[in-house]
């Protein structure tokens, strides 16, 4: 039987909306899931046995739960919070299932407010030295478990790099330099299904639509790369900042990519030298690595729990 005004509510509805292989239940975006689906919470709705009477404080925790989803998405749907007393009349509430199709497809969006910034304490490299060659640093991100991995992305976590460099600014090379991992690149984020940077210079590489579930086997996927010389000095247009990420493969039943994420910079200086007045890079070179976490305003328990990250390698030359 349809799901309409005038119709006798059945079981099946309840069920459908709340925990069936359908698309278009509450479960499967609250729940575990299955790869891009699932916030990992504990507080799922329980389903109806066939035949029984679907109690007015059911249908209040599955509207209650559908707005706990929207307020972490910051998603905008129709029906409201659940406020039946036992002994109402329940009429259908004809916007629940195409709000749960909304949910659905925004089940990878987050409102900015539903995730914190969180640096671990090692969280931060300093480079003293000159280098004329290379600098390269390598970070991994090791989740408890690859569905706690799911649970980070799936709920708006993001990954996250950022450069800057502090140095001799009578150096047209630093400035270049300066100019290309502050302004020009920016703050590197990467999410469930897209990567993105904060700065406003020209990608060469440009795999913004790559994400944790896009990363192929086991080997670096290259994200982006820029090249330097977008101040005025062009002749620096060889130099180039590239960040690159990998998985530890799939695993488990559930459709995730890994509990282990590595990020790794390469900061290459190829350009030739302006008369070699202009050679070597000096200055402090930091290298800034974290994460976004998502919250608990409005999800129930920390699914993705301890994340912890440590330098795999660095060098300098």
């Amino acid at each position: 039987m349809a799901y309409q005004t005038g119709d006798t509510i059945l079981d099946d509805h309840y069920n459908g909306f709340a925990d069936t292989n359908s698309p278009n239940n509450i479960n499967k975006i609250w729940g575990t899931g299955n790869a891009d689906y699932g916030y990992g919470q504990t507080n799922t709705i329980s389903t109806v046995s066939a035949g029984s009477t679907v109690a007015a404080s059911q249908w209040n925790t599955l509207l209650d739960r559908m707005q706990s989803i929207k307020n972490h998405q910051g998603s905008s749907i129709t029906s409201g919070a659940g406020t039946l007393s036992s002994g109402d009349p329940i009429a259908a509430i004809l916007s629940i299932s195409t709000d749960i199709t909304t949910l659905g497809t925004n089940r990878l969006n987050v409102d900015s407010g539903n995730v914190t910034l969180s640096n671990a304490v090692t969280g931060t490299r300093t480079f003293t030295g000159t280098w004329t060659t290379s600098t390269i640093h390598e970070v991994s991100y090791t989740f408890a478990s690859v569905d706690a991995a799911r649970y980070f992305f799936n709920a708006g976590g993001t990954i996250r790099w950022d450069g800057s460099l502090n140095g001799f600014t009578s150096r047209f090379k630093t400035l270049d330099w300066e100019n290309l991992l502050e302004t020009r690149f920016g703050t590197f984020s990467f999410g469930a299904t897209s990567s993105s940077i904060s700065g406003n210079g020209t990608l060469s590489t440009n795999n913004a639509s790559t994400g944790y579930y896009d990363l192929a086997g086991t080997d670096y996927n290259t994200i982006f790369k820029m090249f330097g010389g977008q101040l005025t000095y062009s002749y620096y247009n060889t130099n180039f900042v590239q960040v690159d990420v990998k998985t530890n493969g799939t695993a488990g039943s559930n459709g995730a990519n890994g509990n282990v994420i590595t990020v790794k910079v390469t900061m290459s200086d190829a350009s030739s030298d302006d008369g070699g007045a202009d050679d070597q890079i000096n200055g402090n070179l930091v290298s800034n690595w974290g994460y976004n976490k998502p919250n608990q305003t409005y999800l129930n328990n920390d699914a993705v729990g301890t994340i912890t990250t440590a330098e795999v390698s660095q060098s300098q030359s």
